[in-house]
């Protein structure tokens, strides 16, 4: 097995034998974050530089409050930096651009609205012709296994197809980019592998640059082209990882040598920052 420890300046990937285009698509220089408040101030993030390149797959793994979800707002032009910035296909972004889709930890969907409704709300926000989408979006939620459920009401759906209609919403105009905060942290085990053939299915379709926030550092491993590790706050990036196992994954792989010597890397990595005891 090739070594799997690198440093945090990635490199252009390789998917099926094709290089990706070498300008990257996504440029995260020297981010910082600072909130203020009458308690003082509170460092969320600190010089995060990172390069993703475009159809990549990214997975960020770190301890809860190590501002994963401060770097994703501000990836997203919901936030801006105090120093440094985010430049998205060459243009520093200072708003949301219009080719990113987000997926929340909760499915934020309207309990009035029917499934095929909540998929179609963005275009409607949007001021687009809704007719122009419907053929599309049924057939995303048929992709996603909700064939039967087009004209159903969020409150009559499971936990994970609830998610289903919040991926296939934001999947609908076909982003460039797509960013995901632990849209799987809430559902069962059972669902969330489920879940993630569907996404790693679907990601190799569509080829958006992918950022996708979790936990679980297997997860983080079988979904992604690259892993980055972040430190505790002020959040730092510790360590990036290029995941080099075959696509597509079953799950199976996760029972292979090189899977877990990705998920050793990681853990100690958490036990050199202090953020794991060794030895769990």
């Amino acid at each position: 097995m090739r070594s799997v420890l690198r440093e945090a300046v990635p490199r252009d990937l390789i998917e099926d034998g094709r290089q990706r285009p070498a300008d990257a698509h996504i440029i995260i220089d020297s981010v910082s974050k600072i909130y203020c408040s009458d308690r003082g101030e509170v460092e969320a993030l600190r010089d995060i530089r990172l390069k993703i390149r475009p159809g990549a797959f990214v997975s960020i793994v770190g301890p809860s409050g190590c501002g994963k979800s401060t770097l994703m707002r501000c990836i997203a032009g919901l936030e801006r930096p105090s120093t440094g910035g985010v430049v998205i296909g060459g243009r520093e972004i200072d708003a949301p651009p219009q080719n990113l889709g987000m997926v929340f930890q909760r499915d934020v969907l309207l309990e009035w609205r029917t499934v095929l409704d909540n998929v179609l709300l963005l275009i409607e926000l949007r001021r687009g012709h809704r007719s122009e989408w419907v053929a599309r979006a049924r057939q995303l939620l048929d992709v996603f296994g909700l064939e039967s459920f087009h004209d159903c009401y969020p409150w009559e759906l499971s936990g994970g197809m609830r998610q289903r209609v919040s991926i296939c919403r934001a999947m609908l105009s076909d982003p460039d980019i797509l960013l995901m905060d632990e849209p799987f942290a809430a559902l069962d085990a059972f669902t969330r592998d489920d879940l993630n053939l569907e996404l790693q299915a679907t990601s190799q379709r569509t080829k958006a640059t992918t950022i996708f926030i979790t936990h679980n550092i297997s997860e983080a491993i079988f979904l992604a082209d690259q892993v980055v590790v972040m430190d505790r706050r002020p959040g730092r990036v510790a360590l990036v990882i290029d995941i080099h196992l075959p696509r597509p994954r079953p799950l199976a792989v996760k029972e292979s040598p090189e899977f877990a010597e990705y998920g050793r890397l990681i853990r100690k990595t958490f036990e050199d920052l202090g953020i794991l005891r060794r030895g769990i």
